[in-house]
C-alpha cells in the first residue's frame, strides 16, 4: 500500500488541524490561513476526513492541509504527520517490487518441491526396505536403514547432501520398485 494513503487512512484531520494551530469551533470551522478573511470559511468534515474553504476554494485531506501549511510536498507531509502522531507507517521500508515477489514465489515453490522429494524418497526407501529379500537384504539393509534414519532424524542440510550424492541410487531403487509392482499386478 502507498505510504501516503496509509497515513491518510490512519490520521484524524481534526487532530492534525488543531496540532498545526488552527482553532476550530464546535462546527469544525475556522478562519482560513490561506487567504485574508474576517469570518470562518474553512470547514472540516471529520466523517469524510476532508477540508474545504468556501472563500478561496482550497480543499483536500490532511496531507494536503499540512503540505499547504508548511509548503512541503505530499510525501514530506505524510512523513511529518506519521512522526507527530505515531501512526506506525514505516517510511524506511521501501516498496516491494514485482521482481522480489516473483523471487519469493519461486523460492517457496522450490522449498515445496524439496519437501515433496523428501517425503516421496522416505516412503520409497521404507517400501524398498520392506521388499528386500535374500542376499540383497544382507548387502543393503544397513545402508537403507541408515538413509531412512537420516531422512527422518537428519537436518535439511543432511537431506540436501543425500539428494546430491545418492539421487542416482534412489532413481535405481524407484525403477526396481516399479518393476516389482508391475510384476505383482500382472500375476494377480
Amino acid at each position: 500500500m502507498n505510504k501516503i494513503k496509509e497515513v491518510k487512512e490512519r490520521a484524524d484531520i481534526i487532530k492534525v488541524a488543531e496540532y498545526f494551530g488552527l482553532r476550530l469551533d464546535r462546527a469544525y470551522k475556522c478562519i482560513c490561513p490561506f487567504h485574508k478573511e474576517k469570518t470562518a470559511s474553512l470547514s472540516f468534515s471529520q466523517s469524510k476526513q476532508i477540508f474545504h474553504c468556501f472563500g478561496c476554494g482550497v480543499g483536500g485531506d490532511c496531507i494536503t492541509l499540512v503540505s499547504k501549511l508548511l509548503n512541503i510536498n505530499a510525501y514530506e507531509s505524510a512523513k511529518q504527520i506519521n512522526d507527530i502522531f505515531g501512526l506506525g507507517v514505516d517510511f524506511e521500508k521501501r516498496k516491494t517490487t514485482w521482481l522480489e515477489v516473483n523471487r519469493y514465489i519461486q523460492e517457496q515453490r522450490a522449498i515445496e518441491r524439496f519437501y515433496k522429494w523428501h517425503n516421496e524418497t522416505l516412503q520409497m526407501m521404507c517400501n524398498y526396505l520392506h521388499d528386500l529379500k535374500g542376499i540383497k537384504k544382507l548387502q543393503q539393509q544397513d545402508a537403507v536403514e541408515y538413509y531412512i534414519d537420516l531422512l527422518i532424524f537428519g537436518t535439511e542440510e543432511d537431506w540436501l547432501w543425500f539428494k546430491k550424492t545418492e539421487e542416482r541410487w534412489c532413481k535405481e531403487i524407484g525403477r526396481e520398485l516399479k518393476t516389482r509392482n508391475t510384476r505383482r499386478v500382472s500375476t494377480l
